[in-house]
């Protein structure tokens, strides 16, 4: 089959699908018509799935008919596409708007859908032509608990076992029809914390009464920007945020609580813990520092995400050979932004890479998670490019 193709025969039928996703944005746990409508797409093409996986998510599977080779080294390839959509109200004039008030696909989930329905489709109908199994992972709640998390839990990088998973990401930050690497650490490890400062209440006209939970609290969150210029290197990023603080309900009255929440960023989990430690401490001592004491919860987010190098090598190579060597460029350092592919890049040798998405000639620069995110749909034809010459590249390697 010649896929090049191929893939241009089917584009339209996935630009289709893509518009009537984005028209249909649904948030995080609530994936349902989303779900139904993948589900109806590779019941169609004769894919068998499990649906209602950790939440709406599915899981397909494309036994290819080839016979494996002797030390064939990869014989099940995982490719993952996110699907949930942000509660952002679209401000992007386009036909294809959403529909659905305060909600909007601000993150190209709806494009990752797309391109790995088009990758499933052509797959299905290239299986005589290679030897392995094609996992695919159509995963809800990436946005919130991160659903990469619970499938993974719930067994399905197992039977048969997952020996590699590439997946992809859209940036406005690079140009439709490049793909964008980087080797190693990607994304960030994140971690919210929540800080309670309970001091002792009393008349704003008498302080030495009290002790003052705002004093405290203020004084706290400027001394914790100490941890990272002075407990980290230079060398190794790292971000405490606080993002909220909120203390007292009058103006005459010494606070008796202060409540400071905010979020961790490392990008590898030694770190990440080093910096909750050092936060729990920092808090408790300066708070009785004031004579009051502190309280400090901890809720941890995503792993740091980190690129296996030989998956990495294979799928750059893929990425000349395919769309040619000036349209592969790198991150020129890692992000701090987290994501829950992190969770497959953890169990198994995995990448995860960008397609660009910015149309070419276009000036206004544009981000993810904004209202007027409008990404040009002919990324959708290099998503696919990527994933089915990726995956098909990925079963040629031998021991």
């Amino acid at each position: 089959m010649k896929i090049r193709e191929r893939i241009d025969e089917i584009f339209e039928e996935i630009v289709e699908i893509r518009r009537t996703l984005h028209e249909n944005p649904e948030l995080s746990e609530q994936e349902i018509k989303t779900s139904q409508r993948i589900s109806e797409f590779l019941t169609k093409y004769e894919i068998p799935h499990e649906t209602e996986i950790a939440g709406h998510g599915i899981v397909a599977i494309i036994e290819g008919k080839g016979k494996i080779a002797e030390g064939q080294k990869f014989l099940t390839v995982g490719i993952r596409a996110d699907m949930d959509a942000l509660p952002i109200n679209e401000e992007v004039n386009v036909p294809f708007k959403s529909k659905t008030e305060g909600v909007m696909h601000a993150c190209g989930h709806d494009i990752h859908v797309a391109a790995l329905l088009g990758t499933a489709k052509i797959l299905k109908e290239a299986e005589a032509d290679f030897s392995g199994t094609v996992k695919l992972f159509f995963e809800p709640a990436e946005e919130t608990i991160g659903g990469a998390k619970q499938m993974i839990e719930a067994g399905y990088l197992m039977n048969p076992t997952v020996d590699a998973a590439i997946g992809l990401h859209i940036t406005p930050e690079v140009e439709t029809g490049m793909v964008q690497f980087r080797r190693g650490k990607m994304n960030a490890a994140s971690t919210e914390f929540e800080i309670t400062v309970e001091g002792v209440a009393c008349h704003g006209a008498h302080p030495e009464n009290g002790v003052d939970s705002i004093v405290a609290a203020s004084s706290l969150v400027c001394m914790l920007q100490s941890i990272v210029t002075r407990n980290l290197s230079p060398t190794n990023p790292g971000i405490i945020t606080i993002g909220q603080i909120h203390g007292g309900n009058k103006d005459n009255i010494i606070a008796n609580e202060t409540v400071l929440s905010g979020m961790i960023r490392a990008l590898d989990n030694d770190t990440r813990s080093f910096l909750k430690k050092r936060v729990k401490e920092m808090a408790e001592n300066v708070a009785s520092g004031f004579g009051a004491k502190a309280n400090v919860q901890f809720t941890d987010g995503y792993p740091a995400l980190a690129n296996d190098d030989e998956v990495e090598d294979i799928l750059e190579a893929v990425a000349e050979e395919v769309l040619s060597k000036e349209n592969v460029c790198f991150l020129p350092e890692p992000s701090l932004g987290a994501d829950d592919f992190s969770y497959f890049s953890e169990a198994i040798q995995a990448v995860y890479f960008n397609i660009g998405c910015l149309g070419k000639g276009e000036t206004v620069r544009q981000a993810l998670h904004s209202e007027q995110l409008n990404p040009d749909e002919e990324c959708i034809r290099t998503g696919i490019l990527m994933e089915v010459f990726g995956a098909l590249e990925l079963f040629k390697q031998i021991r």
